[in-house]
């Protein structure tokens, strides 16, 4: 199996580095529309993940491109944190195959790459079907904000790994927070889609609450449809806040396992 993921978002890109791995599958990845289709026309690929939210050249632009000008068959699979009826309407249009909604199931995933790639493989790669990806918090005396479980059996508790992608999440989460802030003061909508579009994976990777998520989704439809009012812009404050003390958790837990 040679997959072509397509995703800008580097923890994001790691995280599906971890699950094409374990598949036993080969895997490419493209930060963008463009250089995706580079790697297309100089490689043969079985299928594609394409993330549908990327700058330079999105996934639909970059979908009709390969069905229209490569004349392409080759299986895609939308990713997208947003399942929308109108989305997923999009996806068919344009050519896609199917779409996985983030964050990822691995079993879903596996089973649709098998199911869309008809090569025979030569080693059979199961997923653990004892993975269980559980993002509710617990209640407890002391609130925590994240959750490693997940992360743990992910990473198979491999440190290095688990550090790399703390590190990414420590990164890449100050920014879009910063961007969700300044877009509700510039009252720029888009921005503010955009940002919350690409944060929302996060929360799931790093056992972070379902509520959190769902916020953020309502934040994005709101800011889609330019219709923010007050309680919106409370739900960003909150989500701000509650990422500000992930991410001193996250600090605590990088420098816990790096000891160890």
């Amino acid at each position: 199996r040679r997959v072509l993921f397509r995703s800008d978002m580097p923890l994001n890109q790691l995280l599906m580095k971890t699950l094409l791995d374990d598949f036993g599958f080969e895997r490419d990845i493209a930060e963008n529309g463009m250089i995706a289709l580079e790697k297309l026309k100089a490689k043969e690929y079985d299928i594609i993940l394409m993330d549908l939210q990327m700058p330079i050249m999105n996934g639909f632009e970059a979908t009709e491109y390969i069905r229209n000008t490569l004349h392409s068959i080759i299986p895609i699979i939308a990713l997208t944190a947003d399942v929308t009826t109108v989305d997923l309407a999009k996806c068919k249009a344009v050519g896609m195959n199917d779409y996985i909604a983030k964050p990822v199931d691995e079993r879903v995933l596996y089973n649709k790459i098998v199911g869309l790639v008809k090569k025979p493989i030569q080693q059979k790669v199961t997923p653990n079907d004892s993975v269980k990806i559980e993002i509710n918090q617990k209640e407890s005396a002391e609130i925590k904000y994240t959750n490693l479980e997940y992360l743990n059996v992910r990473t198979k508790s491999n440190p290095k790994l688990m550090r790399e992608m703390i590190s990414i999440y420590l990164q890449q989460t100050p920014p879009l927070l910063e961007a969700m802030t300044q877009s509700v003061l510039d009252k720029n909508w888009q921005l503010l889609a955009a940002a919350a579009h690409k944060i929302i994976p996060s929360f799931a990777i790093m056992g972070m609450s379902q509520d959190l998520e769902n916020m953020t989704k309502q934040i994005q439809e709101d800011a889609k449809k330019e219709q923010f009012n007050d309680e919106t812009a409370q739900m960003v404050i909150q989500i701000e806040s509650i990422c500000r003390k992930a991410c001193k958790e996250l600090e605590i837990e990088f420098n816990l396992i790096k000891n160890t």
